[in-house]
């Protein structure tokens, strides 16, 4: 018979896995995962072309992401951790995860508009076909990050070093991975790691995946698809439904990095950090793999 699981994957007591066959994993896992996006990152152009189309970047996006599923599920067979858990009532934390990814970013663009950071642009496109394959590609993006960061590599920290450690150790790590493609603002990687606190703490509040997932996938559909803010200034080689510029000061998001480097992001993700950190954790769910 399986033996049990905990919600946050790990396996209880009676079932111990031996620290230094999760450590190794750990290794093994991001090792695999950050020399493959280095790989992918530096030969792409020789390999898919250097002309940006959108054929080049969906296949650049399936490219890079879609591996990080079987480097998460190896890991975490190495290390006995099951690493696909939809976790308890899925579909009501599907909708908060939905509502703190959506909203969280548009209370995050009212701020920029509020100080005088948002003009309209002019490259809208509606909700067309291309918009829904770039829509897809981001869920893609999304479920892959969160599969490795919050399916794989925290319930693996939450066990070796506690809960609120492992939240912390792979919101870091997150950061981290988003330096591979180059250099970013201070107050960009503070906010993809408050981002990455968020999805952690939605992670262990509901035992899964589902909801990160969905929070991960909004927050990015949100700000590329919905709104055109990615990039600043201009649109998506997808198109959007709508099509805002950030301009101004890059405190507001008026840089390159748009609401990535913005103190309404920041204030956005510290606000929805507060109420998860003092939630009920859910109860032990899930037999183990």
């Amino acid at each position: 018979m399986a033996q049990p699981e905990l919600a946050d994957g790990t396996a209880p007591a009676g079932a111990p896995v031996a620290a230094w066959r999760q450590w190794a994993a750990i290794g093994l896992g991001l090792l695999l995962t950050w020399g493959w996006v280095l790989i992918v990152v530096y030969l792409a152009p020789d390999i898919l072309g250097a002309e940006a189309t959108p054929s080049v970047l969906a296949a650049f996006t399936l490219l890079l992401y879609g591996p990080l599923l079987p480097f998460a599920l190896l890991a975490g067979w190495l290390g006995g951790t099951k690493v696909l858990r939809a976790g308890n009532a899925p579909l009501p934390w599907a909708s908060v995860g939905l509502v703190v990814g959506a909203g969280g970013l548009a209370f995050a663009l009212l701020m920029s508009w509020l100080n005088g950071a948002t003009v309209p642009g002019r490259a809208a496109t509606g909700l067309g076909g291309l918009v829904l394959v770039g829509i897809g590609l981001t869920l893609v993006q999304s479920a892959m990050e969160e599969v490795l960061f919050r399916g794989w590599l925290q319930p693996v920290l939450v066990q070796r070093i506690g809960r609120w450690a492992g939240v912390l150790g792979s919101s870091v790590t997150f950061m981290a991975f988003h330096l591979i493609g180059g250099g970013r603002q201070p107050l960009s990687m503070l906010v993809i790691a408050l981002a990455g606190a968020v999805f952690g703490l939605l992670a262990l509040r509901s035992g899964g995946i589902v909801a990160p997932i969905m929070a991960h996938a909004a927050w990015n559909a949100s700000e590329d698809s919905v709104f055109g803010l990615v990039p600043n200034p201009g649109n998506e080689l997808f198109g959007s439904i709508l099509d805002f510029d950030l301009v101004g000061s890059p405190w507001w998001g008026g840089s390159d990095e748009g609401l990535n480097a913005s103190i309404g992001a920041a204030v956005v993700l510290c606000a929805v950090i507060l109420p998860l950190l003092v939630g009920k954790r859910t109860a032990a769910v899930a037999p183990g793999a």
